[in-house]
């Protein structure tokens, strides 16, 4: 995939990624230094390097800390197999597995420093929606059929009429 080219087609980028050229660009203003810090003294294993790294390698296939936080973003958005991540970026499929780790454990921190971690615990979500100023919010799901009732007559009570299966 071509970062670079994406960009200019906003409507295909936010497909990929969730989020707008602009929105990516304020998400790597904070992601950008993390990473650097990051890749500047562990290596993609996770392990100290003895030696700090000064500057990415000139051939690296994903250069760029904008190209590996798309990379990231497309992955985590499209839940595709590492296989394919690795045919749409030119790398192989045990780069995308050391990649992803590493990144995914940054992208986190950026946006726990943000605030922008989803909660996890019902009483917080609460708390936050109480504070929220808009008191109207969507939710998406999927529509699931509901066993029916075997009793013919609380059938004939909770049956709506409504999307009937068979015509």
């Amino acid at each position: 995939m071509n970062y670079v080219a994406l960009r200019e087609r906003p409507t295909q980028f936010l497909a990929l990624t969730s989020l707008l050229p602009a929105e990516f660009d304020d998400l790597l203003t904070d992601f950008t230094p993390r990473w650097e810090r990051y890749h500047r003294y562990h290596t993609l294993d996770g392990d100290r390097r003895r030696i700090p790294a000064h500057r990415e390698r000139a051939n690296a296939t994903l250069a760029g800390t904008d190209t590996k936080l798309f990379f990231l973003l497309t992955y985590l958005k499209t839940n595709s197999l590492q296989q394919h991540q690795a045919a749409s970026f030119g790398v192989s499929q045990t780069r995308v597995s050391r990649l992803a780790g590493p990144l995914l454990d940054v992208l986190n921190q950026t946006l726990a420093a943000r605030h922008l971690l989803p909660v996890r615990d019902g009483a917080q979500l609460a708390q936050r929606l109480a504070a929220h100023p808009v008191k109207v919010f969507t939710c998406d799901g999927v529509e699931r059929g509901i066993p029916r009732n075997a009793d013919r007559a609380a059938q004939e009570e909770e049956y709506s009429a409504k999307k009937k299966s068979t015509p």
